[in-house]
């Protein structure tokens, strides 16, 4: 198990951490909810296109909170 007390937070609210991520749900759903393709295939780039997205955070976001103190 980690030690949450080791890492080190970087001030920011928990709900500004979770923002971009619900963002990014809220596009995904709008952009698939109007189109007209199958119901398989939509529940399949559904999936693909949030997999897609939370990698595409996940390194966005660790790029941004690099200090820049080295």
């Amino acid at each position: 198990m980690s030690n949450f007390n080791s890492r080190k937070l970087e001030g920011t609210p928990s709900w500004m951490r979770l923002a971009p991520y619900a963002a990014l749900g809220i596009l995904i759903f709008s952009l698939n909810s109007g189109s007209e393709q199958n119901y398989f295939l939509r529940g399949y780039s559904v999936i693909l296109q949030a997999q897609a997205g939370i990698v595409l955070l996940y390194f966005l976001m660790s790029k941004f909170r690099k200090s820049p103190n080295k």
